[in-house]
């Protein structure tokens, strides 16, 4: 199957992801506000973000057929999720609150996951 155009493509993953990005906040929000340590929260929110992301973004951005790539999927999104961690961590330190932090975190991660399952994912 050719691979989709870059600009379409490129539309379509700011659409998805920005809804799935949103819907992953929120869990991540209120995981933070129920109490979860930040790393707790922040991996429930992946945890999320995994199952509804693998579908919409696979079949709605990169027009793919979903079998037997859940694995490789998954694989970005734990070594994202260290990543993601990591800028929250970083973040926090220079004085932000875990949700500025989690949400400023999010914009560098989303390209990186783009760029990822592009080339190594949905090829």
């Amino acid at each position: 199957m050719a691979r989709p155009s870059l600009s379409p493509q490129i539309i379509r993953y700011v659409l998805v992801g920005s809804f799935n990005t949103a819907s992953s906040f929120a869990v991540y929000a209120l995981l933070t506000w129920m109490g979860l340590p930040v790393a707790a929260a922040s991996f429930g929110a992946l945890a999320f973000g995994i199952c509804l992301s693998f579908a919409t973004l696979g079949r709605l951005v990169f027009l793919s057929t979903l079998r037997g790539r859940f694995f490789r999927f998954a694989a970005v999104w734990m070594l994202l999720y260290l990543v993601n961690l990591g800028i929250i961590s970083l973040l926090m330190r220079f004085g932000l609150g875990p949700y500025v932090a989690g949400l400023l975190a999010a914009l560098p991660v989303a390209a990186t996951a783009f760029m990822l399952q592009r080339i190594y994912v949905f090829r």
